[in-house]
């Protein structure tokens, strides 16, 4: 797609499912046709917009009314040619945030997100707001011990920001897994 290798994962998910949307704000790009939100295009748009490392990223999601998008990183796929999931923030300096070592790992870290959210007191008043993914559940990233060897091996840096507050999310991911 846009001339990159699609995430095998990816494209099983794609051949079940063409949109998911969320109330909590995920949407899941269609995989066809030459609609403006679908997969196709979007990348295709991404390339000319974006230089590197960002232009080489596959974006398959968005947060509905939002710049932060969801990518995986074909550079760093598996033997398997699984490709981890990164959250892009395309806001004032664009960056993007290691969120799972692959599609299977994020969408089981999203629903264990979802299930403590909807745990959270505040919940009913403030919805997601309740519960900031992925900045306060540090340890639901930590259980995806292939995404915290890929933190340690600092395999996703060319993607990260210089900023404390990603880097102590970071380390927060990385000590929860020791706890683990």
């Amino acid at each position: 797609m846009a001339g990159l290798p699609v995430d095998s994962l990816l494209a099983a998910l794609h051949s079940r499912v063409s949109f998911v949307g969320l109330e909590e704000g995920f949407v899941l790009l269609r995989a066809g046709g030459a609609q403006e939100s679908g997969m196709t295009r979007v990348n295709e748009r991404w390339r000319h917009d974006w230089a590197e490392p960002f232009g080489s990223l596959l974006v398959f999601g968005k947060e509905d009314m939002l710049a932060y998008y969801y990518a995986t990183v074909p550079r760093l796929a598996d033997a398997r040619g699984w490709q981890p999931v990164v959250k892009l923030d395309m806001h004032e300096a664009p960056y993007a945030l290691p969120l799972a070592s692959n599609i299977d790992s994020f969408l089981d870290t999203y629903s264990r997100y979802l299930e403590a959210l909807v745990e959270e007191p505040e919940y009913e008043e403030l919805g997601s707001a309740a519960l900031a993914f992925p900045w306060q559940v540090p340890e639901i990233f930590a259980r995806d011990q292939q995404l915290v060897q890929m933190l340690r091996d600092a395999r996703f840096d060319f993607l990260l920001p210089g900023d404390d507050e990603t880097r102590a999310w970071i380390s927060q991911v990385l000590a929860a897994s020791v706890r683990r």
